[in-house]
């Protein structure tokens, strides 16, 4: 499958790039994150760019901060209502789309299966 990162800003695709290793287990409930400065020497990338991947993480409840210690992985998240209906927004966009732009059903499903697949890995 194509880079699902092609085409995203760069703080996008560092939030993308962190949530796929909390879910492959690279990062577990409570681990500390790299600080801004490490992170972004690692990634080659501005600081500020970095903290703006970290502000929006927090804002999806994926990281919380302890002010002087750093950034941590939030324990997992019980599935609510208004956590349902955000992605089913988002989904039905994508949804609509991949209808307009020719993808099948048939396709579609096959990413779903495949990617459930590899983050159950």
């Amino acid at each position: 499958m194509k880079n699902p990162a092609q085409g995203l800003a760069y703080y996008e695709a560092l939030v993308l790039k962190i949530k796929e290793q909390i879910l492959t287990g690279v990062y577990v409930a409570d681990d500390k994150l790299p600080s801004v400065r490490e992170l972004a020497v690692a990634e080659n990338l501005n600081p500020n760019t970095v903290a703006k991947a970290y502000k929006q993480l927090e804002a999806d409840g994926v990281l919380y901060v302890l002010p002087g210690k750093g950034s941590f992985v939030s324990p997992p998240q019980a599935e609510n209502d208004q956590q349902v209906q955000k992605f089913a927004g988002r989904f039905k966009q994508l949804l609509i789309e991949a209808h307009i732009g020719g993808i099948s059903q048939s396709q579609i499903l096959a990413w779903v299966a495949e990617e459930y697949e590899e983050a159950g890995k």
